[in-house]
């Protein structure tokens, strides 16, 4: 029998497009989403004043092709939706999506990050996408970048500024990328724009933490410390303890790759400067009161749901208990990270086995909350790769650095159940065979491909300091080895910097397989803000 059509509505809450249900349009919360123990998303809206600065140059309601339009849906529909993995998504749901209904570079912007997003999703496991191979992706991109040549808009050009590095990501462009972040920064000192302060300084606050790991030198390193604001008496919601947390961990981070030249550079054997120690001490004092202060929070303040808990119902109480799992996991890391900056000896770490087992814990407990359909399949709505940095780089630090055997073989589990294939510029199975390796050198120990241990751990926990890993240098691209068997596998050349028993710092490179983890499973993204 035919079915009985309906009248399409195209003006319901953003949760209910997502979940693809009919909205009741109740402002300013449907009671659909209100009535289900949702979190309602709200309702696009034209920007207001306040937010376009400015009369638009163009009003850009017309789709020009077919690709451009099913592009933009995709973006709409799921890319936006998971692009900020498990950090709020409204950046991306409600900010890009108005502004690329008027302004032709984040529009071309939006349709180039689309295309890109969807070409990883259906690539299987794959380490980035390639504009030559991407020939919409490639002309949204030249035209955005032709727009933005030909405005002096600076609110704009930051807004775009966040869409370059998504995109230089996805390419697994790191010089790039960081040249955008740095040119971000650089403009924002001088933007008095309060909407900017609100809507963009967080996310550039987050996007500051990646040239620490993947800059080259300190001309890559950004500085965000002159846009910082005193820590209040008291955080106001879950979203102020994240901003505040953001801002020291990235201060850290700068202090850690400041003192490099102490740990194990040219200045090793020098006196640490006093401005370095000072820093330390101010930043270490920082991170004790936004404890504190964390702590004593309501626990209603934490984050709001996101679709990815949406589509899972997840309770109320289980996001807010993951929400402070999450931050709790970037306080134990930063700790340490602090604490450890300008020792020259990797014995250091022996001392934070507390601060690493915590961090393994909070870990496992969000682990608990992952649903078992999550685990039973990898499907499209599974993403592969968010925008955000999620689990990944802090669980391969606590691989890497506790010499706790059984933690860190635990912390290699848990990348793999809680980390996504692709976290901005980190790839997992790149993280995880490195992460696997430097375990096998430090305790003379053979892991299988999903990290488990198929020989007797023959140097006990924790290993003598000439046997550690002081850090690795890893070539980005993929290349084709012929190992002994004459065959060709694909990889990477690292390299493992060490310490001799004479105090001499040298490098051991070898090559990396890129083997297929067949049985190991990507659930979706977490759904609480990381």
């Amino acid at each position: 029998m035919a079915r009985k059509g309906s009248r399409k509505v195209r003006t319901g809450c953003l949760t209910c497009k997502a979940r693809k249900v009919k909205c009741d349009e109740v402002k300013p919360r449907c009671h659909r989403c209100i009535s289900t123990g949702r979190t309602c998303g709200g309702y696009v809206t034209k920007p207001n004043p306040g937010l376009l600065w400015h009369r638009p140059r163009q009003l850009f309601q017309s789709i020009d092709t077919a690709s451009e339009g099913r592009a933009l849906q995709f973006f709409c529909e799921e890319t936006a939706q998971f692009l900020s993995g498990a950090t709020d998504p409204y950046f991306w749901t409600h900010l890009v999506m108005q502004f690329s209904n008027f302004e032709p570079a984040v529009r071309h912007s939006v349709v180039a990050i689309s295309s890109l997003y969807e070409q990883f999703q259906a690539g299987g496991k794959v380490s980035s996408v390639h504009l030559g191979e991407n020939s919409l992706a490639l002309q949204h991109y030249n035209a955005a970048i032709r727009e933005l040549k030909t405005t002096e808009n600076q609110p704009l050009v930051l807004l775009v500024c966040i869409l370059f590095i998504c995109i230089e990501f996805m390419l697994s462009n790191k010089t790039a990328a960081i040249q955008h972040c740095k040119h971000g920064i650089a403009l924002l000192e001088n933007a008095n724009y309060s909407w900017a302060r609100e809507y963009l300084v967080p996310v550039f606050r987050r996007l500051s933490t990646f040239p620490f790991f993947f800059g080259n030198s300190h001309d890559d390193f950004p500085d965000l410390v002159p846009l910082d604001d005193p820590i209040p008496i008291s955080f106001r919601d879950f979203a102020e303890a994240q901003s505040v947390m953001d801002s020291i961990l990235s201060q850290a981070l700068r202090l850690i790759r400041w003192g490099d030249a102490y740990r194990f550079g040219s200045k090793r054997y020098e006196s640490i400067p006093s401005k370095y120690l000072t820093e330390r001490e101010e930043t270490g004092s920082m991170l004790d009161k936004w404890h504190a202060l964390f702590l004593s929070m309501d626990a209603g303040a934490m984050l709001p749901a996101t679709p990815t808990s949406d589509s899972y119902n997840f309770k109320t109480d289980t996001i807010q208990a993951m929400s402070r799992a999450i931050l709790l996991v970037r306080y134990e890391v930063c700790r340490i990270w602090l604490d450890v900056a300008f020792e020259t000896d990797e014995t250091c770490y022996d001392s934070h086995l507390e601060g690493f087992r915590r961090v393994i814990g909070l870990c496992q407990f969000f682990d608990s909350m992952v649903p078992d359909e999550a685990r039973k399949t990898v499907t499209n709505r599974n993403p592969k790769f968010i925008f955000e940095m999620g689990f990944m780089p802090l669980l391969h630090f606590v691989a890497t650095k506790c010499r706790d055997f059984d933690m860190r073989v635990e912390a290699l589990r848990l990348m793999m159940v809680l980390g996504v294939p692709r976290e901005n510029l980190w790839e997992i199975d790149q993280m995880f065979a490195i992460g696997r390796r430097v375990i096998e050198m430090e305790h003379d120990v053979v892991l299988d491909d999903l990290g488990c241990p198929i020989t007797p751990a023959l140097c006990p926990s924790p290993p003598a300091d000439e046997k550690r890993v002081r850090f690795t240098i890893t070539e980005p691209n993929l290349f084709t080895h012929v190992n002994v068997n004459k065959e060709e596998v694909l990889g990477w050349s690292v390299d493992f910097v060490m310490r001799d028993k004479e105090d001499t710092i040298f490098s051991h490179t070898e090559f990396i397989p890129k083997e297929r983890l067949e049985t190991t499973l990507y659930p979706i993204s977490p759904p609480a803000s990381v």
